[in-house]
């Protein structure tokens, strides 16, 4: 309930009062299916009365992406209450999308992907410092530099460059260059905010392979091993 006083909503609203932004989404020709990889047109259906929360995200396999996506999920069940449907675009493929929703538990329904992010282009959002790979660094070094990366370097020729400029974009987004705040967020990610919300509600709980925590954040077992978390009364 606390997401929804921050909520910049849109609904259908009549041709004449629609806004610049509402139009560009809605126009967007770029969006596709996350599962089919389909061409998708106007996610906010005309003449529908519920109000949409579209929200833009940077690559479906950023860790921002995937923490505010946990937040949303967990979330719907308010947004229904109040008539709003979710509505999430993010930079990616289907083989991303598929595995971010497994990984997120979103229902492929509130997902639109952007292989390219051109909606993003057109509303003009933040994308990094702009660097490209100097023309004296040769292919060969880039494909070296990618060996060491997720993804690996890419099987079309042609592709190499664009993906390394991408990774020194995205390295340099990390290090705080042209992304504003992220230094900040780094920093309180590191030695915590107790003004945060809590992850994860008392009757919570996580498994992951032989290690499971909850409910809450107080009890962990580890395969035969069980303790209680000393942080669990902060």
């Amino acid at each position: 309930a606390s997401l929804l006083p921050q909520i910049n909503a849109f609904s259908a609203p009549a041709a004449s009062t629609a806004s610049p932004i509402y139009n560009t989404i809605q126009s967007a020709n770029s969006l596709l299916d996350p599962i089919t990889g389909t061409q998708q047109t106007s996610i906010i259906p005309q003449g529908n009365k519920r109000k949409s929360l579209i929200v833009l995200l940077p690559q479906l396999g950023e860790f921002d992406s995937s923490e505010y996506v946990e937040f949303l999920t967990a979330a719907q069940p308010s947004l229904e209450q109040n008539d709003i449907d979710l509505r999430i675009i993010g930079i990616g493929d289907t083989t991303a999308a598929s595995n971010f929703m497994k990984f997120t538990n979103l229902s492929p329904e509130n997902l639109y992907i952007d292989p390219n992010g051109e909606l993003h282009k057109e509303l003009e959002l933040a994308c990094g410092p702009e660097f490209s790979v100097p023309d004296g660094v040769s292919n060969d070094v880039c494909k070296f530099f990618l060996r060491q990366l997720p993804g690996g370097v890419p099987e079309e020729e042609e592709m190499v460059r664009p993906v390394a400029t991408a990774w020194l974009n995205y390295m340099a987004m990390c290090a705080g260059i042209g992304a504003p705040g992220t230094l900040r967020e780094i920093l309180r990610g590191y030695f915590g905010d107790k003004k945060a919300p809590e992850r994860f509600r008392d009757d919570d709980v996580v498994k992951a392979g032989f290690i499971t925590i909850g409910p809450g954040v107080g009890p962990t077992s580890i395969g035969p091993l069980k303790y209680n978390q000393w942080c669990s009364d902060e």
